[in-house]
């Protein structure tokens, strides 16, 4: 595979998610639930970009898995307020993902 500008961007990207989540967690002396939260999200959204650079067809799967980490980390580990941000971002990436795999979606815009 042949990177170009753009998925060398997004690697980097990827690469500075993965370790502001690695580092959020590593920095925080008392290890709280929003700290285990974010860094899971970022890691995850991290590794699920960087997963589509290498293998653009796992796109829908991609956005499948970064609408279920949303939603688990939204029912398990935030307080009210915060957890139904993540909840319904979750279920509205789980539809796009769905609807997608259902040929529902257009190619392109």
């Amino acid at each position: 595979m042949r990177l170009t500008k753009k998925s060398i961007i997004l690697l980097a990207f990827s690469a500075i998610l993965i370790v502001l989540g690695l580092w959020n967690y590593a920095d925080s002396s008392p290890v709280t639930l929003d700290v285990i939260a974010s860094t899971v999200v970022l890691v995850a959204v991290g590794w699920t970009l960087a997963l589509t650079v290498f293998e653009p067809s796992w796109t829908k799967a991609a956005i499948f898995m970064d609408g279920l980490i949303f939603l688990a980390v939204g029912i398990s580990f935030l307080l009210m307020p915060y957890n139904l941000i993540f909840i319904l971002f979750g279920i509205i990436l789980l539809a796009i993902a769905v609807a997608a795999y259902l040929g529902k979606l257009p190619l392109s815009f």
